[in-house]
């Protein structure tokens, strides 16, 4: 039984190295294919914007720089940034650093020239294939797995030997006892043989009773306690059974001992047998990752989280901001001219994952929407905010027809389905009134309240 557990157990543990090489590997190669497919679409998108912004700021100023950082939005997934405008920087990121200083194996350069309004912009970026991050994050994630089989494996090895150990121990605790038994048995089977012969004949008694009585009256005359003899008839049928008497006690004795400490060893056997007990071994199968869906939370070609995950995410996210007390809003765009996979749906993923700064919070939702959460936002800059979305998405999608429905949580205690009802019901009011693309779902803080102070 030991040997199958340590055979099951080995195999289990090279299982489980094999895991962890084969995820630091996958993952890196995963994220690496991706990228080079995502570069180039959100370098194309970032030229369509820094075009846009071009056109709505002449001059390089303070203004025209931070309209072009929050077009890029987050600059983790980059390495190098560099904007020129009429040979003037605009942007540069990080500061200090040149374009050769950064480029290396796991980041893709980039470069477009291109005039708007008679000035000339040169665009240059190196862009991260495999994030410095990642595989920090993946080399982390396998090193804690190899250490963990390690760590057990170690504490298995010593378990296994101080078994043994403790085996070898009432082994030879049984060996010393047999061989105690066997030399009593021995003793014991001695005793019997000679038993027999030192009886003596009742002839040899009788024929020996003057030399009794000499013997007898000589031991009573030395002795000083008076002793008291009985005639030579009584004597010889008295005392000699009483002798044979008592080595048939002292042979019962011994068996009796011989046999009880046989069944105090049989006991300690049996009671050690039944406390060991063999350890399961748990039936542990590693999580293999999907080749369609590396990461398991994203659509491979939007880029953004499955609508499964839409709820379960706001709720949590609910709670976080009502721990925090802070707020949150919910955006709800539709493009009824738009639908999913197509590839203006993707430039808009990917545009919106900019704005957003975190593709975890854009989930799809039907086959021509997107759900957006934005942590520590008020409705009143969520609609300031929606307006600039929508004039940029407008030029993404050509003027196709474009609504955004939002709501906030504000002072309330709502689920993520109430918020998710209020969006989808201002978007409907969007779609019915053509003048107003956006509406907001408002909340009267008073009212809910005093509702609250009623119930």
């Amino acid at each position: 039984m030991k040997n199958r557990f340590i055979v099951v157990y080995s195999v289990f543990a090279a299982l489980v190295f094999i895991f962890s090489l084969s995820f630091f590997g996958y993952n890196l190669y995963s994220e690496y294919q991706t990228n080079q497919e995502r570069s180039e679409k959100q370098f194309n998108q970032l030229v369509n914007n820094i075009k846009y912004l071009s056109t709505q700021h002449k001059d390089n100023n303070s203004e025209y720089a931070d309209a072009i950082k929050q077009a890029i939005g987050n600059p983790a997934s980059f390495a190098f940034i560099e904007l020129q405008r009429n040979g003037q920087t605009v942007l540069l990121y990080p500061a200090g650093k040149t374009k050769q200083e950064t480029t290396s194996k796991m980041v893709r350069p980039f470069e477009n020239t291109f005039s708007v309004d008679s000035k000339n912009i040169n665009f240059v970026c190196n862009y991260y294939l495999i994030h410095p991050t990642s595989i920090f994050y993946y080399a982390r994630v396998s090193f804690l797995m190899i250490l963990i089989i390690t760590l057990i494996t170690v504490i298995m090895i010593i378990y296994l030997n101080l078994t043994e150990a403790g085996t070898s121990l009432v082994a030879s605790e049984e060996e010393e006892i047999e061989e105690s038994e066997i030399v009593e048995n021995q003793e014991t089977e001695a005793l019997q043989q000679e038993t027999p012969d030192s009886a003596p004949d009742s002839e040899a008694i009788n024929g020996t009773e003057e030399v009794n009585k000499n013997e007898i009256s000589e031991k009573t005359n030395n002795s000083s306690t008076d002793i008291k003899v009985d005639t030579p008839e009584s004597d010889t049928d008295e005392s000699k059974p009483a002798v044979s008497e008592s080595n048939d006690s002292s042979e019962m004795t011994d068996f009796n001992e011989a046999d009880s400490q046989k069944q105090n060893l049989e006991t300690e056997n049996e009671t050690h047998q039944k406390s060991h007990v063999e350890l399961p071994v748990s039936d542990v199968q590693p999580a293999v990752s999907s080749a369609d869906n590396p990461s398991g939370l994203y659509n491979s070609e939007t880029g953004i989280g499955w609508e499964s995950y839409l709820i379960s995410r706001l709720d949590n996210e609910i709670e976080r901001a009502t721990a925090s007390e802070i707020d949150l809003s919910l955006f709800v765009f539709n493009f009824p001219e738009t639908k999913i996979g197509t590839e203006e749906f993707k430039n808009i993923c990917n545009y919106l994952t900019i704005q957003f700064q975190f593709k975890d919070l854009l989930f799809e939702h039907n086959d021509d929407s997107i759900v957006a959460i934005k942590i520590s936002m008020d409705v009143d800059s969520a609609i300031s905010f929606a307006d600039k979305l929508y004039n940029d998405l407008s030029n993404i999608i050509e003027n196709k027809k474009c609504y955004i429905g939002i709501t906030s949580r504000s002072i309330r205690m709502v689920t993520g389905e109430r918020l998710m009802l209020e969006a989808e019901q201002a978007v409907e009011h969007a779609i019915q009134d053509k003048d107003s693309p956006i509406i907001a779902f408002r909340v009267d803080s008073d009212k809910y309240r005093q509702m609250l102070e009623q119930n």
